[in-house]
């Protein structure tokens, strides 16, 4: 290497290649919610798998034995254990017990996990990614204080999708409601099919308010994304749908393109824009200094990429559909 050749900083090449390098890629996620909140349902509409099927590993070593349902029946949570599943091998779930219990230890217990992963840890391995937090519409219709010491908690500390969970039995309960204070409409059919109308109006309302409310007491800012599912019981179409959605925006709400890139891999998706993301780090790299990696032929092969990137991104666009 000739010596007049300018060395990168340390950090610099070695954040950025040694993502691609490693081909155990993996993106963390933490589930919080209430019980029966939903949050099993999504992991499993989610990995297409039953949760009987979930691995849990502590310390990089799988637990004999050990399910996540187990954990559930039992009341057993602990938050640093790893939930894996075969079916999604680039996903990491971390789960915590109901958080309406609101114990100090348990608050003690989150917060201390989420700073220790929190986004402003440089090892990706590591990092928590982003933080799926579960509002069930079936249920009590306020937030607990538990919740909102937990968000005020997780404010800043890694992206944040707020998702309230069983639309459908909220509206089902509205509807039941509705028609037991007129029971004069149970006899027609017209008459279910209003009150299930305004029963959907009313959950649709509530949600709304709850959006407000999160947004209005500072317990989540512009990043942070909503989503509302239902009908997840079942392996449906619809179901497929939200938890496309839920990816969706949760790769909305990432900061950094590799936590994106990540997430797409993991996913399977987004070739297009995981090969322009690579073809970017590498030779913003090796042009950036000149340490002549691509050899003397740089400058021209840069301007090829550069045309090849823009025709990509154009694509992924649909300009080119």
């Amino acid at each position: 290497m000739n010596s007049n050749t300018e060395i990168p900083p340390k950090n610099a090449s070695e954040n950025d290649l040694s993502f691609w390098n490693n081909r155990d890629l993996k993106f963390r996620v933490l589930i919080l919610g209430r019980a029966n909140a939903g949050k099993t349902t999504i992991l499993e509409r989610l990995t297409g798998a039953t949760v009987d099927e979930a691995e849990v590993w502590r310390d990089g070593r799988r637990l004999p034995g050990k399910t996540v349902k187990g954990q559930i029946d039992r009341g057993l949570h602990n938050i640093d254990d790893e939930i894996h599943f075969r079916s999604k091998p680039g996903f990491v779930f971390h789960d915590s017990r109901g958080v309406e219990a609101g114990s100090a230890t348990e608050l003690s217990t989150i917060q201390q996990f989420v700073e220790k992963r929190s986004s402003a840890v440089k090892n990706l391995q590591t990092q928590l990614h982003v933080i799926w937090f579960c509002l069930p519409l079936d249920e009590c219709r306020e937030l607990f204080e538990s919740e909102r010491v937990i968000l005020q908690l997780l404010k800043g500390a890694a992206p944040l999708v707020v998702i309230f969970t069983k639309q459908d039995g909220a509206v089902s309960k509205e509807t039941s409601q509705l028609l037991m204070d007129f029971p004069e409409n149970a006899r027609s059919r017209s008459g279910r099919k209003e009150a299930h109308r305004k029963a959907e109006l009313e959950v649709l309302n509530h949600v709304k308010k709850l959006e407000q409310e999160l947004t209005s007491m500072g317990l989540v800012d512009n990043t942070t994304s909503f989503l509302t599912t239902s009908g997840m019981e079942m392996p449906t179409v619809d179901a497929d749908k939200s938890c496309q959605q839920l990816i969706n925006l949760t790769e909305g709400c990432l900061t950094g393109p590799r936590v994106k890139t990540l997430l797409s891999m993991v996913w399977g998706r987004n070739l297009l824009r995981h090969a322009f993301w690579c073809l970017y780090w590498v030779l913003r790299d090796n042009t950036s200094h000149r340490n002549a990696n691509l050899g003397s032929g740089v400058p021209r092969m840069w301007n090829l990429i550069l045309k090849i990137c823009n025709w990509m991104v154009s694509y992924q666009q649909g300009e080119h559909m």
